[in-house]
């Protein structure tokens, strides 16, 4: 029954999935854009009316990115409330299933998208740095051997970056990719408990909900904060032991969030249920 839930969530989320996706590949094209005008190779200082457009392309590439990154996010939050709390959830809760089974469908659904969009976005980081330093090196180098000058030297620079810092680039990485899979797990979580919350209030759930967002967000900041205030920069081998320790602390705070608020969204949806 498990994998019927999974399914019909995927069905209901794709087209919308697959239209932010799309978004960001029509958003990364307008990026790619800004950097073909001639304002790369300008040598006078002068600049023409093309290369104010590319600015401003430029610019509206990552106003339309954090759009969508937002639209995302919201979409998905809604997307719960809708299905869970609204008229929509009283055929999900009667269903011959168990909570946990319908959170963890919707949970993974919403966290798969949420994981496909930042791979998305950062390929389009990827592409736009490439695109300024193929526009900006194009004289001096073609891209093909600007890459194969850089990459026999990745490796070293990487690790003199790391002995600079005090810190294991590879290991870090490893950590950095990790924290890039679990984040919207967390996040998505987080979110479905906070949309929980706010149905314990009789009025204005939304708004409840969106105000115990921000008041969990804004706990974990001053718990990081707090932890982290403990140790020094001195005290942790340098700059890159307390960047290290940062990462830990802000880790341990995020998922110990998340899994309360699992908690909750399972005592709401099991105990304190009421779409009216």
């Amino acid at each position: 029954m498990l994998g019927k839930l999974i399914k019909h969530e995927w069905k209901n989320t794709y087209k919308f999935g697959l239209l932010m996706l799309g978004a960001v590949a029509l958003i990364t094209f307008l990026g790619w854009l800004a950097f073909q005008t001639p304002m790369w190779n300008l040598e006078s200082g002068r600049m023409s009316w093309i290369d104010l457009l590319g600015l401003m392309t430029l610019l509206m590439y990552v106003m339309l990115l954090f759009a969508a990154h937002c639209g995302v996010r919201i979409y998905v939050g809604v997307h719960f409330y809708r299905t869970m709390y609204t008229d929509e959830g009283y055929l999900v809760h009667t269903l011959p299933v168990t909570k946990h089974q319908i959170l963890f469908s919707k949970i993974l659904v919403g966290s798969l998208w949420l994981l496909f969009f930042c791979i998305a976005t950062y390929l389009s980081y990827f592409i736009l740095g490439v695109s300024m330093i193929s526009a900006i090196m194009k004289d001096e180098y073609s891209l093909s051997a600007l890459w194969r000058e850089i990459l026999p030297n990745m490796g070293d620079f990487l690790r003199g970056f790391g002995d600079a810092l005090g810190l294991d680039m590879a290991w870090w990485l490893v950590k950095a990719l990790v924290s890039m899979v679990v984040s919207p797990f967390v996040f998505v979580v987080t979110l479905f408990g906070a949309i929980s919350l706010g149905q314990l209030f009789s009025r204005y759930r939304v708004m409840m909900a969106i105000l115990i967002y921000i008041g969990i967000l804004l706990v974990n900041g001053l718990l990081g904060s707090l932890f982290r205030s403990f140790m020094s920069v001195d005290s942790l081998y340098g700059l890159g032991g307390y960047l290290d320790y940062s990462t830990y602390v802000s880790s341990i705070v995020n998922l110990l969030m998340a899994v309360a608020m699992y908690f909750v969204s399972w005592y709401v949806t099991g105990r304190r249920l009421n779409m009216q």
